[in-house]
């Protein structure tokens, strides 16, 4: 009997572990999926600490062992100041002991590079034109899309993004956004020169700041990073390339803004801000700065503005009375009126005298301002908005209803006329100064693709005619500006 016993238990453990098929990788009735074959490959790079992307999900910084499937992979390599690598469809078998890779320096000829010279053939001459981007490329076109060409090309891993054009329509503002960890750049191309300018370059998590506020050809810039503050702010002429530091946080860290505005005589910079190194604090202030002199004054003590937590802030500042005041806007949520914040207006003078005003003063003082026309276009509505543009030239309002989704709206500037666009939850819109015409980029999710395409329309106000600019140029539109009249 104990030896029967004996006889099943090795027989029955004898079906256990070949049944489970410890070493086995054929498919069998207990083992349906065939196991993936795997390899322990050494990924480096010269310079060491790259980082590094195996079919685009983050995997090591260089040098490293990493454990790859065997089988074609795209690795991408990125280090700041550096080219990105692309090794499209590597195949990786059991022989795959090492990749490595030889990182070339990043110098502005390989990030961003103009591709046509005959400047008094190009399209760039003509009085109305469409600037657009696909894929790797920067195009201009005619008016109506006829006629098309590349006047630059930009380095493959990079998005280009249209950040904003110069009162004459002669700078055309672009940001170069790296698809991967690395650092962003800004630059400058003058369309009637065909002249480039790098501006800046800053880490990639955030974003550029600009203003014209200063003129034509000198831009503001500053580099604003995810829940701070900008901590150099500065101004470039685009004709000399001359730099100047508005607040520069390296020198002093009290220069740090939330909000800013330049006075009309251009000496003074009014800013809400202050030693804000950890965000948020009671820290925030609201300063004034000579720009001739440097002199620095604090107007608002922290004390006075008690922005503890984030739940009281300075979240607006204006020079008013011919630059001779500032109005400033105060925000504050309590944890219980998280979503019903009171507003508070003030103004205070060069000494730091303060006084609370009430919000009909304040719309008498900032009647022309953004947020009073939204106030009024709220109240003419019955609806809540939120202009995007106003287009003097055709006395025309942009705006949406903040409804879900929102909507995309044009109206008179005495708020008649209210036409409605049919384009919902825009994501980007480029306006153009004097024009009637702008750009709108919409989002549309699809269900062959986790990502949503994007469609840019080109929308005149006057006629409320729309362009998909996607249909126009037969390709893959990621951002459009529209210069002329």
């Amino acid at each position: 009997m104990k030896k029967v016993l004996f006889t099943l238990v090795i027989l029955l453990l004898f079906i256990v572990f070949t049944g489970c098929g410890g070493s086995q990788t054929g498919i069998t009735p207990s083992n349906p999926i065939p196991q993936e074959q795997t390899k322990i490959v050494h990924i480096d790079s010269d310079p060491e600490g790259a980082t590094v992307f195996v079919d685009e999900n983050y995997v090591v910084r260089t040098p490293a062992d990493v454990k790859l499937t065997i089988g074609k992979h795209n690795i991408i390599f990125n280090k700041d100041g550096y080219q990105s690598y692309t090794l499209e469809n590597t195949e990786v078998n059991k022989d795959t002991n090492e990749i490595k890779v030889v990182l070339k320096k990043l110098d502005d000829t390989s990030l961003i590079k103009l591709t046509t010279s005959k400047l008094s053939e190009a399209l760039l001459n003509e009085p109305s034109k469409l600037l657009f981007v696909s894929n790797n490329g920067i195009y201009v076109s005619d008016e109506n899309g006829s006629k098309t060409e590349k006047i630059a090309v930009t380095e493959s891993n990079f998005d280009v993004r249209i950040y904003g054009i110069s009162p004459d329509s002669k700078w055309v503002i672009l940001n170069l956004n790296p698809r991967y960890y690395t650092s962003q750049f800004l630059y400058a191309l003058n369309i009637e020169t065909l002249r480039l300018i790098k501006v800046a370059q800053y880490g990639w998590e955030g974003g550029f700041k600009i203003s014209f506020e200063m003129g034509d050809d000198k831009l503001i810039y500053g580099f604003q990073g995810v829940n701070a503050p900008i901590g150099r702010l500065a101004s470039i002429d685009l004709n000399t390339g001359n730099v100047s530091y508005l607040l520069d946080s390296s020198k002093n860290d009290e220069e740090n803004a939330y909000d800013y505005a330049i006075s009309p005589d251009q000496k003074y910079i009014v800013y809400a801000g202050g030693n804000v190194e950890v965000f948020p604090d009671n820290r925030t202030g609201l300063y004034l700065k000579n720009l001739e002199t440097g002199k620095l004054k604090m107007l608002v003590k922290p004390s006075n503005l008690n922005q503890n937590l984030g739940e009281d802030f300075v979240s607006g500042v204006e020079f008013i009375n011919g630059g001779k005041e500032i109005f400033y806007v105060r925000t504050i949520n309590t944890q219980n009126s998280t979503y019903n914040p009171t507003t508070k207006y003030y103004t205070v003078d060069f000494e730091g005298n303060s006084k609370e005003i009430s919000a009909v003063e304040a719309s008498k003082l900032t009647e022309d301002t953004r947020g009073t026309l939204e106030t009024k276009l709220k109240k003419a509505l019955n609806k809540n908005v939120h202009i995007y543009a106003v287009l003097d030239k055709c006395k025309k309002i942009v705006f949406t209803t903040l409804d879900n989704p929102e909507k995309l709206y044009i109206c008179n500037e005495d708020f008649s006329d209210v036409v409605y666009t049919d384009i919902a939850s825009p994501n980007f819109m480029n306006f153009s100064y004097n024009s009637c015409k702008f750009t709108c980029q919409i989002l549309s999710p699809t269900e062959s693709s986790p990502s949503p395409t994007s469609t840019w329309y080109l929308i005149d106000a006057t006629t409320n005619e729309k362009i998909n600019l996607n249909e126009l140029f037969k390709t893959e539109v990621n951002d459009a500006i529209y210069i002329g009249d």
